[in-house]
């Protein structure tokens, strides 16, 4: 049996969404809160949430908990430069994902970046090849187990926590002041995601440990969402171990996910659809994690990334195909493959392979679950090449399979003004 793994796809797409500013517009501007004298939480908006890092402010410099996209990274850095202690003596990364890893680069070689120990690996492999990241934003200190750092005159915890949301998360405890970022562990209090190399079951259990490593007033900061305390990881905690145990429950009574969807069984639960994970996507999260799967095969990513390097778009669509028709039992293919690469290309500002990636993921896969984003990043790419009748007619089919869908709402009402 092949694994859908829908988390891994809404993650997917939300990074994806990182390309959703209009050409020739700015990224949002990072908004500012003082936490405690010396930490400040600085966040921005990617649409379908926000993402928040960290900045302390010591005697003899900064340092800095994640550094956001490549997109808001100038505009961290802005930031960043005017508290006029210059550039981050430390970066800290909680984990790989673009938006927690894309402004390191920005800052250059100068500060040590510290990170899980598998993060080096993840940026090399998978979909991450194709983001191709410079020295600076790979760790020069990695972390297996746990780290202290003393940095003026607070001691900083680094904790590995990984397995939950990804399989390479850190979390960072600046225990004087009494703050930590939890990473995606809490997912701002909301129903979690993860990576295809997270696993959903674990969460419970390393929610279990922080509550267990951290004190009753500290100030909890997630990589997205709410800012939160001690006391809501019990509740927290409640709601995984509860939820766990319904879509359980009713796959022992014979219920599938639909079924469960339809019954709303997590309705006790439904204050937790605060982000952009959804009360039927967890349902459906933990229904999967709790089937027995076949291995997946080979990654994809890297042979595409090979094959578009030595011979174009083209030909990479054409080496996609093959294998789908000839080697797919080597391969770990999904559906959302070809959109991910067209984003990568979309994120690249090569619109014209963009449009190549797109549209045979359009042909290849007519039923993917997200055709209606694919048809919105080709809309995008069209924009980009200046076809903006192009531009329209994709932006419409997109809204015709997701009619709620703003962004793509958006995008057209600029195409046609």
């Amino acid at each position: 049996m092949q694994r859908i793994r829908i988390s891994m796809i809404v993650g997917l797409i939300t990074a994806l969404m990182g390309t959703g500013l209009a050409l020739g517009e700015q990224a949002e501007a990072v908004k500012v809160t003082e936490l405690t004298p010396q930490i400040r939480l600085l966040t921005t908006d990617q649409t379908a949430y926000v993402t928040h890092s960290l900045v302390y402010l010591g005697p003899n410099g900064l340092l800095l908990v994640d550094t956001q996209t490549r997109d808001d990274a100038p505009a961290l850095k802005e930031v960043v430069d005017g508290f006029g202690l210059g550039i981050p003596r430390y970066i800290i990364n909680t984990h790989r994902h673009v938006e927690h890893i894309g402004g390191n680069e920005l800052f250059g070689t100068d500060p040590v970046v510290i990170a899980h120990e598998l993060l080096p690996t993840k940026l090399t492999t998978g979909s991450y090849v194709f983001d191709e990241y410079p020295a600076a934003t790979f760790p020069d200190i990695t972390v297996a187990d746990s780290l202290t750092v003393f940095f003026g005159d607070e001691r900083i915890r680094i904790i590995a926590l990984a397995g939950s949301h990804d399989d390479n998360e850190i979390i960072v405890h600046f225990t004087k002041n009494k703050v930590v970022h939890l990473s995606s562990l809490v997912n701002g209090f909301s129903f979690p995601s993860l990576d295809g190399d997270g696993d959903a079951l674990r969460f419970a259990e390393l929610v279990t440990r922080a509550i267990e490593l951290l004190p009753p007033d500290v100030t909890i900061v997630s990589g997205h969402g709410e800012v939160g305390s001690w006391q809501d990881l019990h509740g927290y905690r409640e709601m995984l171990v509860g939820s766990t145990a319904a879509v359980r429950d009713g796959l022992a009574a014979g219920k599938d996910v639909q079924a469960m969807q339809e019954e709303e069984i997590l309705a006790e639960w439904a204050s937790y659809a605060r982000n952009y994970v959804s009360a039927s996507e967890w349902i459906e999260t933990l229904a999967e994690a709790m089937e027995e799967t076949d291995p997946l095969g080979e990654d994809i990513f890297v042979p595409l990334y090979n094959q578009w390097r030595d011979q174009g778009p083209q030909a990479t669509v054409d080496f996609y195909n093959d294998i789908l028709t000839r080697r797919a039992q080597d391969y770990d293919l999904q559906d959302y493959d070809l959109l991910v690469v067209g984003g990568k290309m979309l994120q690249r500002e090569d619109y014209a392979a963009a449009v190549v990636f797109l549209e045979a993921s359009l042909t290849v896969y007519p039923e993917a679950r997200y055709g209606y984003y694919t048809y919105y990043q080709l809309a995008k790419a069209h924009q980009g090449l200046g076809e903006m009748q192009d531009a329209i007619q994709q932006c419409r089919k997109a809204l015709e399979i997701q009619p709620e869908f703003g962004m793509a709402t958006e995008l057209l009402a600029d195409l046609e003004d």
